[in-house]
């Protein structure tokens, strides 16, 4: 009987060996795994598919690279509006650097009119920015670490964090586009740390000063911690000189032939040249009308810095101590936590968000400062990444407190890079490479894993259809409006709420959204509205859910409308009537107290299976609105056209509220609908 030989200890650790020495290997799996997040992430048509806090960043920056061009001087903005004049005016987003949104403008500059491709272009571009974001991480950590093992263990549990892949593809420069550029930054640190190469250091601050202002809280610390190393050697030195005054004096010198302190004025003189440029290029754009100071953008950047009054004065709780600090925590929890082990994505609002989460962000925090004072080199860049994240939330803290802002997490993606290459390197120490080879097929399963589990937060049937829908009506739209002024009214309800999206439908046009009243000095040419009437024909007949009407007829509509409609079922406050299976709320003499308030909208069904299942105990869908989302101002009448949902009603409560200061609801007025089969 033959017997197979044993493997022995001598043997596996051969062939450990031998896996360990093919180079190719870590950067193989490492684009293996973040293939999957094209392959899990990538629809084959573009379109807005996520909440709406997501959808109002993308929309705003796909607006934003749209309209960049030499017509408007390569001012940033996201639309064009009437002032109260009748002039046409920008909505400026002109403090961030151009960089950013230039690169988004190449992406989707091949597509023309293609609203739908531009999308699915400047959401490749984002993921783009997430592969190369983790493939420098990898990069850094193996010259840190010495080990391409650890460095792709330690980048892929990283990089597979919830709010990483979350907005791995938000089409925004704050978020994939500046972790990006920090990263890169960072490995230009890690380079010059090793081998000397200064100019490619500074090159690379410049890049990336071109693309966010994040870089900074990366360059700070790492720029202080190099003068104080720098002062500190310069005075051991020269300690045996005689006098304090024998002391300062090489120290001085050295700080001033410093390559750090050449860093820190290069990077910020560059950074001011790159506001100068956008100061100057908006000034111009307001046809050199408004001063300095009271520019959109510097204004703006007073605000989100805490000097300027408009965030002192709204929304305190979100900046509050502890909540602050609390919430920031909680997110460098969640940075630590591969979503593969993480529950529901939830981004609570005021509320304290669940203390475990909160003691992970600090053990992970404390992990990873306190575990570098047992490590013998490169201190100082380990630090700089870790504290990156900190160094830009507590200054900024007027921007990065708000849950809309929540994509700031990813800047503690530093944290989660230092502690997870702490503990690999702790644990080699104890176990040896035997341990560590095998990290590497865990992590590259738990990032698919979490890939995959991200993919599926979406509803992608119901929300792809409703997008592409609206997307091929705009294009419709656009083709016949080219340079028009348009008035926006009774949007779906997917679209309430969305400025932004509906400023890159309708880019390169004048945008005149519910809320901005018409004024004599210029009326619009167009009419957008997803209110269909049998009164007036549609100049797009073919599209299903937007139409187009001309403004004139517009006018008429209105009249039209409510002859057809017949008497209104309420009197009050307003006059509701019913049409075309939407109820028109109408006031001839309006005034801005009229429509000031919120309007509730409760619909009772016949058959109470018809309601959507959250809305099922309740026994009634809830469609309240705000006159500005779904009105139009003709005159002094002012019109707002709720759409009814398609099954049948018994009921209809409706009315206008307000809110006391107490924070209990008074109704203003209201009255019920009772519909029979005959009367819809």
């Amino acid at each position: 009987m033959t017997h197979l030989p044993m493997k022995t200890p001598n043997a596996f650790a051969r062939k450990l060996a031998s896996l360990q020495s093919r180079a190719w290997l870590p950067p193989a799996l490492l684009l293996l795994a973040l293939s999957s997040v094209f392959l899990f992430g990538g629809e084959e048509r573009g379109y807005f598919y996520r909440d709406r806090n997501f959808n109002w960043h993308s929309a705003k920056a796909i607006a934003i690279a749209d309209n960049l061009s030499g017509e408007h001087r390569f001012l940033m903005f996201i639309r064009q509006r009437l002032d109260t004049g009748g002039n046409s005016v920008y909505v400026v987003y002109n403090r961030f650097p151009i960089g950013g949104f230039a690169l988004i403008k190449l992406a989707i500059l091949p597509f023309e009119d293609d609203l739908s491709a531009k999308i699915y272009a400047a959401r490749m571009l984002m993921l783009m920015c997430f592969a190369a974001a983790a493939v420098l991480a990898y990069l850094s950590l193996r010259r840190i670490s010495s080990s391409p093992w650890i460095a792709l263990t330690a980048t892929l549990l990283a990089f597979s964090s919830t709010y990483c892949l979350y907005y791995s593809d938000l089409i925004f420069n704050e978020a994939m586009m500046d972790l990006f550029a920090l990263i890169l930054v960072f490995h230009g640190m890690v380079i010059f740390e090793q081998d000397g190469r200064f100019r490619q250091l500074l090159l690379r601050a410049c890049i990336a000063l071109l693309i966010g202002w994040h870089v900074y809280a990366l360059l700070l610390p790492f720029i202080t911690f190099g003068l104080l190393r720098e002062l500190i050697k310069a005075r051991s030195d020269d300690s045996h000189a005689s006098g304090a005054l024998y002391q300062l004096m090489p120290a001085t010198l050295s700080l001033a032939r410093s390559r750090y302190l050449t860093l820190a004025v290069v990077s910020l003189l560059f950074g001011i040249s790159t506001l100068t440029f956008n100061f100057t290029n908006e000034y111009f754009a307001l046809n050199r009308e408004t001063p300095l100071t009271e520019l959109p953008s510097f204004n703006s950047m007073l605000n989100r810095t805490g000097v300027g009054t408009y965030f002192k004065e709204t929304d305190a709780a979100y900046r509050a101590w502890p909540a602050f600090p609390e919430r920031q925590l909680y997110r460098v929890g969640m940075m630590t936590l591969p979503y593969a082990f993480s529950p529901l994505f939830v981004e609570q609002r005021i509320d304290a968000p669940p203390r475990l989460l909160v003691m992970l962000g600090i053990a992970a925090s404390g992990a990873s400062l306190f575990g570098l004072l047992f490590i013998r080199r490169h201190k100082i860049l380990l630090a700089s990444l870790t504290l990156s994240g900190f160094c830009w939330a507590l200054p900024m803290r007027y921007t990065t407190a708000y849950p809309w802002h929540s994509f700031e997490a990813i800047f503690y993606t530093g944290v989660a890079l230092t502690l997870f290459s702490l503990l690999l390197l702790c644990l080699r120490r104890l176990s040896g490479e035997r341990l560590i080879a095998a990290l590497p097929a865990a992590a590259l399963l738990i990032f698919v894993i979490s890939a995959l589990r991200m993919s599926q937060l979406n509803d992608p049937n119901q929300t792809a259809e409703l997008h592409q829908t609206a997307i091929a009506d705009f294009e419709n739209i656009r083709d016949m409006t080219e340079g028009s002024a348009i008035r926006v009214t009774a949007m779906p309800r997917f679209l309430r709420n969305a400025r932004n999206l509906i400023s890159y439908y309708l880019s390169g046009r004048t945008i005149m959204l519910p809320y901005e009243t018409v004024r004599k000095a210029r009326t619009p040419d167009f009419v957008v509205t997803s209110a269909r009437g049998e009164g007036l024909a549609s100049l797009t007949p073919q599209n299903r859910m937007i139409f187009l009407y001309k403004w004139d007829n517009y006018q008429r509509y209105a009249d039209e409308i409510i002859k057809q409609a017949g008497a209104p079922l309420i009197r009050s406050r307003f006059d509701v009537y019913l049409n075309d299976s939407s109820l028109m709320y109408v006031k001839d003499a309006c005034r801005q107290d009229d429509i000031s308030e919120p309007f509730f909208l409760a619909i009772y069904p016949v058959n109470q299976n018809a309601l959507p299942d959250a809305r099922a105990r309740q026994g009634f869908e809830n469609l309240d609105f705000s006159f500005a989302n779904q009105s139009v101002q003709i005159g002094e009448r002012c019109i707002a056209i709720a759409p009814l949902p398609d099954y049948d009603i018994a009921r209809i409560q409706t009315g206008q509220y307000t809110r006391r200061a107490d924070g209990s609801f008074e109704h203003l007025w209201e009255d019920d609908i009772h519909l029979t089969e005959a009367a819809r």
